[in-house]
């Protein structure tokens, strides 16, 4: 009876071991302790160039362990879809948001990045960082209509609907042209601190826009600069 028992135990402890085993490899190693990431699909020994515009046909879904999961990784082949490429990228890289343009920071063929000179700027916020969203407002120049109405008269701006929308904050920069961060570490404080003096922010703006912006600004007009978003 002794000999059935412990012959049934034995049985039982190597099916749990199997089993333990098998479930690890086909269960939480794949699905509980992994992730899928967005890779990138090239033919043996070829790469993606900078710039490329990446397609459906160029990435792939692939479950990876999460320790070996970089940060900032990309998990849907959506984000990266006519997206453009930073850097050059051979086959097999999991795609971050630092390898690929997810915010469309880069300019378009009609574009450009417009540094806006200090002297232009009315008023802008501390808080603002790079891929931040901005609306644009014109403060009209009325110092000589004021001046031959009043001496005394007060400056007030006039300020009417945004001149530009949504325009893409590509950097920010001090006046020492370093980049504005929370800390030296990256933007991890919620804005709270910042490494640096908001001053010269560069924006991604059509050339057109940017060709009638700099008329405003020859005629003695100048930017409210508002974060958005």
């Amino acid at each position: 009876m002794k000999f059935k028992l412990h012959y049934f135990l034995s049985i039982l402890v190597l099916l749990i071991g199997f089993g333990g085993l098998f479930g690890y490899d086909l269960y939480i190693k794949p699905y509980v302790l992994s992730q899928k990431v967005v890779k990138v699909k090239v033919a043996s020994g070829g790469y993606l160039p900078k710039n490329y515009e990446l397609s459906t046909k160029d990435v792939y879904l692939e479950a990876v362990q999460t320790k070996d999961v970089p940060i900032n990784a990309i998990h849907s082949i959506k984000d990266v879809e006519n997206k453009i490429l930073n850097v050059n990228l051979t086959d097999g890289v999991i795609l971050t948001e630092s390898l690929v343009d997810v915010d469309d920071l880069e300019p378009g063929p009609n574009e450009g990045i417009y540094p806006i000179p200090k002297e232009a700027i009315y008023a802008i916020n501390g808080s603002l960082r790079s891929r931040d969203k901005v609306d644009i407002y014109l403060v009209k120049d009325r110092t000589k209509e004021q001046k031959s109405a009043s001496s005394d008269a007060i400056d007030v701006p006039s300020v009417d609907s945004a001149f530009l929308t949504a325009v893409t904050v590509n950097y920010v920069r001090t006046e020492d042209n370093n980049d504005v961060k929370d800390t030296e570490n990256g933007n991890i404080t919620n804005r709270t601190t910042s490494t640096g003096k908001v001053s010269v922010p560069e924006l991604k703006i059509p050339n057109e826009d940017a060709k009638q912006l700099k008329q405003y600004l020859e005629q003695g007009d100048k930017l409210w600069i508002v974060r958005v978003e």
